[in-house]
């Protein structure tokens, strides 16, 4: 479906894989792990595409500088953010990189070493074009740019020791939380998003109603959902996800935190389904994560593919395997079981521990429930294999008690499913 969009990738395709669908389903009081590009290209929902709203903030008077002025100088920035990427230049990187937010620094650079260490590294020649800038209080400029590769961003910058860098605000600019409880959410949002937090707490509505329809139910409690203008909020946390799901000890303490789409936190979207489209697969996602646990008893939780390719699959993305096909063809692949005898195991069902390729396995991932449902029952035939992995704790005696197949027929009729889809 997404072949012929997507010949010519980018490295703005590869970040908004890297980090729009990468998340975690984390327990309290547990240090994530690092991974961090969410490698499935998001297929089309049905949802209204719309141009990130212009925020409606006062703006800091920057007198010194004309719109011209400034728009020449966050365009040569944006030149060499992508030079950096295209020739692997870190000391580059940092040259356009806000300095003196230590926070920004870790998660820009973060990405950019994810992106360096997989696959597509040094396949990109990418460019970004400036649309249009707003200015914003604090002496933050909002940038609204595209690469020619068809995806979007809004990032903030200011100015810094003459050149315009990519920043944030810190935790104090973005202002005072607020909370507005619904009747299935509660939300803590800040001052600096009020342009998109009305919308994106509609669309966390209509992630529960997606999920709602796949899956048939989802859980009577409330959760709590934050949405964060920055990684500074919680500067500790994965620093390649825009949204991540947290498990509480009690369902009420469960939490959804998303980054707002007018900060480099968010990264890019795809400008043919717009922000909102693209988030709204997001929260989808993640409300999947929550499902799961409450709804389901998290059902093959020794699994990880189980719980990231289920929720890519409810989100919308099972009817793509772009990144797989891309991946397979280039010759590097993600079995579902390593049995190279590793200690550290290089597969689906350890995704998190992934030394690298980590966005890619959610495609993958994708892939193998998407396999399943088509050829073993429909979701029915998803949850008696991750049902009989909770019984047996030993995936190949999972797959013989479910479908009654051994794991190696199992694993190379998903194989060449996975070859025949390319």
């Amino acid at each position: 479906m997404y072949h012929n969009k997507l010949q010519k990738i980018s490295i703005a395709a590869v970040l908004l894989i890297a980090s729009q669908l990468a998340c975690q389903t984390l327990l309290p009081n547990t240090a994530p792990t690092v991974p961090p590009t969410p490698s499935v290209v998001p297929t089309v929902v049905t949802t209204s595409t719309v141009v990130l709203p212009i925020p409606t903030t006062v703006p800091t008077e920057l007198p010194q500088f004309s719109d011209d002025e400034i728009k020449g100088g966050i365009q040569a920035t944006l030149d060499q953010y992508a030079q950096a990427y295209n020739d692997n230049k870190p000391d580059l990187l940092d040259q356009v990189v806000d300095q003196e937010n230590k926070p920004f620094r870790r998660i820009v650079r973060s990405r950019f070493d994810e992106f360096q260490d997989s696959y597509q590294a040094g396949s990109f020649d990418d460019q970004f074009t400036l649309l249009d800038i707003t200015r914003r209080d604090d002496g933050f400029v909002l940038a609204h740019f595209e690469n020619d590769g068809g995806y979007e961003a809004v990032w903030p910058f200011r100015f810094q020791n003459g050149n315009w860098v990519i920043s944030e605000p810190t935790v104090e600019q973005m202002g005072k939380p607020a909370t507005k409880e619904t009747d299935h959410f509660i939300f803590t949002y800040y001052p600096w998003a009020d342009d998109v937090n009305p919308r994106i707490m509609e669309l966390m509505e209509n992630a529960r109603q997606n999920v709602q329809k796949v899956l048939g139910k989802v859980p009577d409690e409330k959760a709590n959902v934050e949405i964060m203008p920055g990684y500074g909020l919680h500067p500790f946390e994965a620093m390649n996800a825009i949204a991540s799901y947290y498990q509480g000890t009690t369902p009420a303490e469960d939490k959804i935190r998303i980054y707002s789409p007018n900060s480099f936190a968010y990264s890019f979207y795809d400008s043919g389904l717009g922000w909102e489209g693209e988030l709204e697969q997001t929260l989808t996602h993640e409300y999947t994560h929550m499902t799961h646990t409450r709804s389901f008893n998290k059902a093959g939780r020794s699994a990880d593919w189980m719980s990231e390719g289920l929720a890519e699959y409810v989100s919308g993305a099972k009817e793509n395997s772009y990144w797989a096909c891309d991946a397979t063809r280039s010759g590097t692949f993600i079995p579902i079981l390593d049995e190279s005898g590793k200690v550290y195991k290089q597969d689906l069902m350890h995704m998190y521990g992934l030394d690298k390729n980590f966005g890619l396995s959610y495609d993958f991932a994708t892939s193998v429930v998407e396999f399943t449902v088509q050829k073993f029952g429909g979701l029915d035939g998803f949850w008696k294999l991750a049902q009989a992995l909770d019984q047996t704790s030993d995936f190949k005696q999972a797959v013989q008690k479910a479908f009654g197949i051994t794991y190696d027929q199992y694993n190379s009729q998903w194989q060449a499913w996975l070859r025949k889809k390319c």
